[in-house]
């Protein structure tokens, strides 16, 4: 600020201005009095009425406050005079805002160079209001909704949209609601994902939840018709086996179950199916087979069932369960039941036991002592042993108690004929050697014998030639099977008599559904208390049979 006051006319009216130190200059003070200037300068410019009684000189006024910046400039100091106030604002808008630059949206001039502040603002209003008269009204009607000024998702689509998200995911978080949730109020899909049939993955879901009926996918068809809701439909397309070894096929449906527990009590679980709405003593779950009757038909007809029955439903402990597979014969709509399970582990074969089924038999269906079913050979052979043979010959031995014991017979050693076992030939079951069998198997035999035996003489009576009367005692012969112990099984004798006609012997018998232990052994012995020695002849037979019935 310039100091313009260099007349000093009192003493009693000193002012420190900020760039000098000098006395106002006619500021009205007199040494002695001071006195008021005429309210107006001149008689004509007198307002009516009157604003002011008193008028003051702008260079009397003094501005004590602190010093006025504006943006750092200081504009107003203190101890400026009213004068001097008005020059320094009057000279920074003028200086600063006098003229504007130019001023640009983008590449289009808004303000030209050189403009007043007042020609600057209308052209911005002017430029804005051009602006905004071309541009198009804002609606918000395709899935959006607009409230005054605010549009919010929600509302019905006016088109088919398309969302392309490249690399870049949609994301929706929730914490307590779904995070989405479709609803369709007409028949047809509510979801379609991938129509377009790309090579894409339709759907991935992932979860960390854990625990039984807390599944990563729930479906549930809320249907109340009776007549039955369908939760998950899922069709392949070409699900056929190769033709080639090893065959293998793509499933319509792959169900996979991780778990390192080793097969028993703790298996790993691929798949349940539960029926919770059986109120009834008898209901079950079951799953069904369905083939199509020709290429191109789009119905799939029922051909089996696998079906699990309650046949008790009171209680879980009392629930007993039968386990049932249903084929469909020909002629019939229905499947029947064809194998069966019962709770009590019998197995049930629901169309044999009538006849239906007949045919030359090759194998017996068996069960080894574990329940494991085996196949052994059909009819009565099945395990079965036979030896014959000639018999040597035999003198004859002085009648005696002990010698009337078979037990203490000599062994008989015929020739094996057949040893079986389950079908299966074998040589361990007999020993020709020493006579004796062996029990392969424990169960029931059947053990038979037979002898044969031509009189040595033919001259007069045979056998009835012997020595033997009633006064010195009777022939006999025995046969009989033992364990080569003391134990005998079954045995025979035939009573020869002195003159008796008899040219042969003939003996048969033996036991039937005999409980032998396997490991057993059993011997076929005879004695001759004939009183005539035996001489072996090659038409004669002695054999024995021992097969497994039960």
């Amino acid at each position: 600020m310039s100091c313009n006051n260099t007349n000093s006319t009192c003493t009693n009216c000193n002012h420190n201005y900020s760039s000098c130190n000098n006395k106002c200059n006619k500021c009205g003070c007199k040494d002695s009095f001071l006195t008021s200037p005429p309210p107006c300068p001149t008689p004509q410019g007198c307002p009516d009425p009157i604003p002011c009684q008193e008028v003051l000189s702008s260079d009397c006024i003094i501005y004590n406050g602190p010093d006025i910046s504006c943006n750092g400039d200081v504009i107003i100091t203190s101890d400026s005079t009213w004068t001097e106030l008005l020059e320094d604002l009057v000279d920074y808008f003028c200086t600063t805002y006098g003229t504007v630059p130019l001023i640009s949206c983008g590449v289009t001039p808004v303000v030209t160079a050189g403009s007043s502040v007042n020609s600057a603002l209308q052209q911005i209003v002017a430029y804005f209001c051009t602006a905004i008269s071309s541009l198009a009204t804002v609606t918000a009607n395709n899935g959006l909704t607009k409230t005054v000024n605010n549009i919010q998702l929600g509302g019905p689509l006016v088109q088919n949209t398309t969302i392309t998200n490249s690399t870049f995911a949609l994301n929706i978080n929730s914490t307590t609601v779904p995070a989405l949730a479709l609803q369709r109020s007409t028949a047809g899909f509510t979801l379609d994902v991938n129509p377009t049939g790309t090579v894409a993955q339709a759907i991935s879901a992932k979860s960390t939840v854990a625990g039984f009926l807390s599944p990563v996918v729930d479906v549930l068809c809320q249907s109340v018709l009776t007549t039955g809701s369908q939760a998950i439909g899922a069709r392949g397309l070409f699900n056929t086996e190769n033709a080639v070894s090893p065959i293998s096929a793509v499933p319509a449906v792959y169900i996979e179950s991780k778990s390192s527990a080793a097969a028993g009590s703790t298996n790993a679980v691929a798949l349940r199916l539960g029926n919770t709405f059986n109120g009834s003593s008898r209901s079950g779950v079951s799953i069904e087979f369905g083939n199509t009757v020709a290429a191109g038909n789009g119905n799939a007809y029922i051909t089996n069932r696998i079906i699990s029955k309650n046949t008790l439903n009171t209680s879980e402990s009392s629930m007993a369960s039968t386990f049932v597979i249903q084929g469909k014969p020909t002629g019939t709509v229905n499947p029947v039941d064809q194998l069966t399970l019962q709770s009590t582990g019998q197995l049930l074969l629901n169309n044999y036991g009538i006849g239906t089924f007949t045919g030359v038999p090759a194998y017996n269906l068996s069960t080894t002592a574990l329940g494991n079913v085996i196949e052994t050979t059909a009819g009565l052979f099945g395990t079965a042993f036979r030896a014959s043979s000639p018999p040597l010959s035999r003198t004859f031995v002085t009648p005696s108690l002990a010698n009337s014991e078979i037990t203490n017979g000599v062994t008989i050693k015929p020739t094996s004929i057949y040893q079986i076992v389950n079908g299966v030939t074998v040589t361990t079951m007999y020993d020709v050697a020493t006579g004796i069998w062996t029990c392969p198997q424990t169960g029931k035999y059947d053990i038979n014998y037979n002898v044969y035996l031509t009189t040595p003489s033919t001259a007069a009576f045979g056998w009835g030639d012997t020595a033997y009367t009633p006064t010195t005692g009777i022939g006999q012969f025995f046969i009989g099977v033992t364990n080569n112990g003391t134990t005998t099984y079954c045995a025979d004798s035939a009573i020869i008599m002195n003159r008796q006609y008899l040219f042969h012997l003939y003996l048969t018998g033996g036991m039937q559904g005999v409980d032998i232990t396997a490991g057993t052994t059993l011997v076929l012995k005879i004695q001759n208390m004939t009183g005539i020695n035996y001489v072996s002849n090659p038409g004669d037979n002695i054999d024995w049979a021992i097969r497994r019935v039960g």
